[in-house]
């Protein structure tokens, strides 16, 4: 593999990190641009309980919280609307709303190299679909451990998903780097003091804001050189 050398940023960013040990990345909006699959997915169950379409101003709750939240959110509180929604979730097949999703740029080649020298983890608010949605697009394969809003009680920004990655690996937040693009990720990190790295985000209060995955190369010995 052809050796890149490594920046000024990228070796400052590599001192704060220190004794790194996992990786763990959000799913919605880092994994995958997802903006149009969450827009078709919830406008469709609004449709078939007679409500509106998903509007500009309603996509960033639906695009940083589980589902069970989000129609909440849009049916305006746990009535009839809200029940005959969640009843129309449990039939729905996700596969055609996974279609509308993209990857995003670098990602494989990033997901190859951070399995190779860390423990991988993914910790997202997505529930049942995740698992679906992971094997369909062939990168199952590179997370050591998946944690969903379903494996948990409380999902993020409670620290309960960040909890079962430091159990599962064994390691304290200091080793423990993770990647999300959203407030909800923002606050699951200042709640348990781990590393973290904003996506395409640069309002998010982080070590490192990134743009592509490319800028993450100083994590990978294999790819920097003095």
């Amino acid at each position: 593999m052809k050796k890149e050398k490594s920046n000024g940023a990228g070796k400052t960013f590599l001192a704060k990190v220190g004794n790194l040990k996992v990786i763990a990345l959000d799913c919605d909006g880092v994994l995958f641009d997802s903006r149009e699959a969450n827009i078709q997915f919830y406008t469709h169950i609004m449709k078939i309980i007679s409500g509106p379409p998903v509007t500009e101003d309603q996509y960033e709750f639906i695009h940083m919280h589980p589902v069970r939240e989000s129609l909440i959110y849009l049916t305006g509180g746990q009535g009839e609307d809200f029940d005959r929604a969640f009843e129309y979730l449990k039939t729905i097949d996700f596969g055609p709303f996974n279609n509308y999703l993209t990857c995003e740029p670098g990602l494989v080649p990033f997901l190859k190299l951070a399995n190779k020298n860390f423990q991988t983890a993914l910790a997202t608010n997505r529930t049942v679909s995740t698992l679906e949605l992971l094997k369909q697009y062939n990168l199952r394969e590179y997370f050591d451990l998946v944690v969903s809003a379903s494996d948990v009680r409380n999902p993020k920004p409670h620290p309960e998903i960040m909890e079962k990655i430091f159990a599962a690996f064994k390691v304290g937040p200091e080793h423990v780097l993770y990647i999300g693009d959203s407030r909800v990720d923002e606050a699951l990190a200042l709640a348990t003091g781990i590393h973290f790295v904003s996506y395409k985000n640069p309002s998010l209060k982080a070590e490192l804001n990134i743009n592509h995955f490319q800028e993450l190369n100083c994590l990978f010995p294999e790819l920097v050189q003095d």
